[in-house]
């Protein structure tokens, strides 16, 4: 699965992403207001709204988080009913049903 549909699969569930960077901000102030699948590039937005949400805490809490370190916690705890109007995930949706079925675990 590309490294970019990931990311905007994570930035479906808005609530989870701000939870996990540790921000009340708005999806606005984030710069995540758009559709997940608009952005040509998902992970530099959220790379900027983790700095966005980061910056106003002081240097003794401000510690430094990584996009690499979203992808196991969003990974394990997103809704997938917020993935189900995503096009891509369809798309992964039917390309994993057809290779399933060509090994002939479904029926």
């Amino acid at each position: 699965m590309p490294i970019q549909m990931t990311e905007a699969w994570m930035l479906s569930d808005k609530e989870l992403l701000k939870a996990e960077i540790g921000t009340s901000k708005s999806d606005a102030e984030l710069g995540i207001q758009k559709s997940p699948e608009v952005y040509p590039d998902p992970k530099q937005v959220i790379e900027m709204a983790i700095r966005i949400a980061r910056q106003d805490l002081t240097r003794r809490y401000r510690r430094k988080l990584t996009i690499a370190e979203l992808y196991s916690l969003m990974g394990q705890k997103i809704a997938l009913n917020k993935l189900k109007n995503l096009s891509s995930y369809q798309k992964f949706k039917e390309a994993v049903r057809d290779a399933f079925n060509s090994l002939n675990y479904l029926h």
